[in-house]
């Protein structure tokens, strides 16, 4: 049985795919499977898997019907055979020494799940973001394993929420899975992850290179961009079942104003329009004295839904391009 399960799911990734399955291929370590869920691809994916399951018998391929990457994810974790998982996005790769590090990192630490350091690589350009800021955990985190409780709450804040570089005990992860028909599905993932977790390694080093494509589901979501709200209540019931709901009560807030206002002004036409209404209908009748205003008020955020709850929409359009003027 292979010590490693990488799930990758595949959906009409043909530009990309052959650079991440070598990526894998070609690893240092070679004690793991590649779960491959062909998930209902229309291009030559499944064509290009096959070849390279030629070549590399690590390679199981598994095809459905076009599901999106939650169901994707969650069938990859029913094939895992491996005593730690990795996801991995097919237009996406790893380092070499991805896998061989972070099982290193996993056994000499007994962890539950560890994060690597991620570059986001611009689809222009060949131009690297370092993904999250060095500083931020340095600052924070004196020690090799450490565990939310060891934090304060605006830490969560500054944690990567997706699925990808990070390396997960299967054993512990066994129970979660990713809520299917929606998209921004690593965000109850992985807050399922950080409240759960009773150790939590990482690695400084960025392992994980994060192809931000023209092809990729957020990058094409638009109108799905309204799953956000969903998103977030089923998050917040995360928090409530695991009883740690009124110590994040102020940062969920905090991180789910933010999301939602993101995603609104990052879509167009009536969907625009349809979120921006859910904004004021999730926001506006909220009592911010409830929350810690020591922490909203060092928040742009907080000053932003001042300026925009209980406004027009014409008045949004308005703050929207101030906004933009200003970037």
């Amino acid at each position: 049985m292979a010590k490693v399960s990488v799930i990758v799911p595949v959906y009409n990734v043909e530009k990309y795919l052959d650079v991440c399955l070598d990526s894998l291929i070609n690893q240092t370590f070679d004690d793991f499977e590649i779960i491959c869920i062909n998930d209902g691809s229309t291009d030559s994916c499944l064509n290009i898997l096959r070849q390279y399951a030629k070549l590399d018998r690590r390679i199981k391929i598994f095809s459905q019907k076009n599901l999106g990457l939650s169901a994707a994810r969650n069938a990859g974790m029913k094939q895992a055979n491996g005593e730690y998982i990795v996801f991995v996005d097919s237009d996406d790769f790893l380092s070499p020494v991805a896998l061989e590090k972070m099982h290193t990192n996993m056994s000499e630490n007994d962890t539950d799940f560890m994060f690597s350091y991620a570059y986001q690589i611009q689809p222009s350009e060949f131009k690297l973001w370092e993904l999250p800021n060095n500083k931020d955990f340095t600052a924070h985190i004196k020690t090799p394993v450490f565990c939310e409780k060891d934090l304060g709450p605006e830490f969560y804040l500054k944690m990567l929420f997706s699925a990808w570089a990070k390396m997960y005990k299967k054993s512990f992860i066994k129970d979660f899975s990713f809520p299917e028909g929606l998209i921004f599905e690593d965000i109850p993932f992985f807050a399922q992850c950080w409240l759960n977790a009773e150790k939590i390694s990482y690695d400084l080093e960025p392992l994980y290179f994060y192809r931000k494509s023209s092809s990729s589901i957020i990058t094409n979501a638009g109108k799905n961009f309204i799953d956000i709200f969903e998103i977030n209540k089923i998050t917040s019931k995360i928090f409530e079942a695991s009883g740690k709901f009124e110590k994040y009560r102020t940062i969920l807030l905090v991180s789910q104003m933010e999301s939602s206002l993101v995603r609104t002004l990052e879509t167009s036409g009536s969907t625009k329009r349809e979120m921006f209404n859910l904004l004021q209908k999730t926001y506006g009748n909220i009592d911010f004295s409830q929350y810690d205003m020591n922490i909203l008020k060092r928040k742009n955020i907080y000053y932003a839904y001042q300026t925009i709850l209980n406004k027009s929409y014409r008045d949004f359009r308005h703050f929207e391009t101030h906004l933009k003027g200003r970037a």
